[in-house]
């Protein structure tokens, strides 16, 4: 046991480092890789943090961090990018793929994409939506990433009554 912990630990520290050599950039700041940038296919949690959405094999290590049990921990916390829940994960890469569309017909406040984002969402009324993404659209599209505009869209949500009791967000 101590062996694969052992295994673990030097895996989580020398990952990065050759991930980064590979890239041939400037590795990024502590605080750019711990803001919850989103993650890759391991899924949230500590692997998350550590190595972050990039793709590739790296993804295997960041699987095997999570798989420690600190995956779990995120999960029922909220914690170690576990903040969104599953219709906003799937909202997430909804908007990964769709996010120029998106962003102009929330600029409108209607469309397909709306209309879209509103059924992955479960909101009964898309023009509410449209007029929640409107009203706050600078806010949202003005994020790096899908997982920062799905935390800002999920925000509106949460802070407009209209939005609430339109759409039945869940975990």
């Amino acid at each position: 046991m101590k062996r694969v912990s052992s295994l673990l630990v030097l895996l989580a520290l020398t990952a990065p480092l050759a991930v980064n050599a590979q890239d041939k950039k400037p590795r990024q700041s502590l605080h750019d890789e711990f803001t919850g940038q989103g993650y890759g296919v391991a899924g949230c949690g500590l692997g998350s943090i550590v190595f972050g959405p990039k793709p590739g094999m790296v993804q295997i290590a960041a699987a095997t961090v999570n798989a420690t049990g600190v995956q779990t921990f995120g999960i029922t916390t909220g914690t170690s990018n576990c903040d969104i829940p599953e219709m906003g994960q799937q909202a997430a890469a909804f908007i990964e793929v769709n996010r120029e569309v998106l962003a102009k017909d929330a600029a409108r406040g209607q469309g397909e994409t709306v209309a879209g984002l509103a059924s992955i969402l479960k909101c009964s009324n898309p023009a509410t939506l449209g007029q929640g993404l409107q009203s706050n659209y600078e806010k949202i599209f003005s994020t790096k990433s899908s997982y920062d505009a799905t935390r800002e869209i999920l925000s509106t949500i949460e802070l407009n009554q209209a939005l609430k009791a339109s759409c039945a967000i869940q975990g």
